[in-house]
């Protein structure tokens, strides 16, 4: 017999009762009545919409400033809170959650599309155990269907509070806790692998773009297009839609596709066809991910997915590619980031306005030859981790789901 086995065994023998959050909290909104100028000149620190949607346990190490006058009334988050992301281009993403987990010597407010729930007896649920909770399989679902739209999906908070879930032991929620810990600690130290060796590419392509060479706006550069403003008719096979989360690392992740048919296709694509050595880049978080398009993959903008053809008489498509990824023009995007409302964007005009070092043609080539081939090296080398922080993934969902379905009191 496991300790999680002895524990229900002896705790919870009966079952595991179920409540509505509705009956044990209340939900509150985000930010409220703030414009841009006030991310501008930010005194108190706010969370972002992407840092709930990404982390299981708010990352409080943030520098995203929002300005709050002394006596401005905003809902601020506590220990122990599960903040939801509001809204999302498809149900399937709407209302992800994060808790903060611990305690912060700083004020934190949360996004304006992001809204919070607070428990009234806290000794019920630990914060450690909610963040696993909210993100099980039968409570997702049931958020999901929560929320409803057209282009854009938005949860019901007055739906979320018949969201149901279940009340084991606080002994019980701990052991669970320290299961899945373990799980996500394994991810956690084969991620950190992965990040090293990706800071040493980043450290050897900024020193290869060191070189000197011709200032240029890369709407001096490139053709830039932007994607159309409105959401497609999702399909399940199709034609593929590149969204801002399939643009990694300077190439195109084809694990997480979404596709559209071939009329859409059409429609998507009056303004430009994508096309060979076409490069996408992401003005939505996370601004500046870029991708580069291979020969003979078709393929269509999704929203806020900028497309950029390279003259090639001025640049070489892949040297750009490399240099959108670079150290010079990540800070200059960093200083120009805009604030929206839902999650930082990165407007069109700034982006015409980047500023390009362009070498000599032997130099672009020169750098293109080292940089493919250094990330090739880098590829190979990681190659497995992916893959296996995939399964190790997979492997942590199942037990989460096992582990979170208990026996219901009669």
């Amino acid at each position: 017999m496991t300790e999680l086995d002895r524990l229900i065994a002896e705790l919870c023998p009966e079952g595991v009762n179920k409540t509505t959050l509705g009956t044990i909290g209340a939900f509150y909104g985000g930010l409220s009545g703030k414009t841009k100028e006030d991310f501008n000149n930010g005194n108190a620190k706010y969370i972002t919409y992407m840092n709930v949607f990404s982390n299981l346990s708010v990352n409080t190490n943030i520098n995203n400033y929002v300005f709050i006058e002394p006596e401005e009334k905003q809902n601020v988050i506590q220990v122990g809170d599960i903040l939801f992301t509001g809204s999302s281009e498809t149900p399937d993403e709407c209302g992800m959650s994060s808790v903060l987990t611990h305690s912060i010597d700083e004020v934190l407010y949360l996004n304006s599309f992001c809204f919070g729930f607070r428990l009234y007896d806290k000794n019920i649920l630990s914060p450690e155990f909610s963040k696993y909770l909210f993100r099980s399989d039968k409570v997702r679902k049931q958020i999901i269907k929560t929320a409803s739209g057209v282009t854009r999906f938005n949860v019901s908070k007055r739906k979320m509070e018949n969201v149901s879930i279940p009340l084991p032991p606080l002994p019980v929620q701990n052991e669970i806790v320290r299961i899945l810990d373990n799980f996500t600690e394994l991810t956690a130290e084969l991620t950190a692998e992965l990040m090293a060796r990706k800071k040493q590419y980043e450290y050897y392509r900024n020193n290869l773009l060191s070189s000197d060479g011709e200032v240029l706006l890369l709407d001096d550069i490139c053709q830039i297009v932007d994607c159309p403003h409105t959401s497609p008719k999702w399909k399940t096979k199709g034609v593929p839609v590149i969204r801002n989360y399939n643009l990694v690392s300077g190439r195109i992740d084809l694990s997480k596709m979404s596709y559209i048919d071939e009329d859409e296709y059409k429609e998507r694509t009056k303004r430009i066809t994508p096309q060979e050595d076409d490069i996408l880049f992401s003005r939505e978080a996370p601004i500046g991910n870029v991708g580069i398009i291979l020969k003979n993959f078709i393929c269509c903008q999704g929203q806020r997915v900028v497309l950029l053809r390279p003259d090639k008489g001025i640049v070489i498509p892949r040297f750009l590619l490399h240099a959108l990824q670079g150290a010079e023009v990540t800070e200059q995007i960093c200083r120009t980031e805009k604030i929206g409302s839902t999650v930082s964007n990165y407007n069109i005009g700034d982006l015409k306005r980047l500023r390009i070092t362009i070498p000599a043609f032997p130099i672009q080539h020169y750098i293109v030859d080292k940089l493919d081939t250094f990330n090739d090296l880098c590829v190979d080398i990681v190659a497995g981790l992916p893959a296996e922080i995939e399964a190790r993934r997979k492997q942590y969902e199942y037990y989460r789901d096992k582990l979170l379905t208990f026996k219901e009191v009669a």
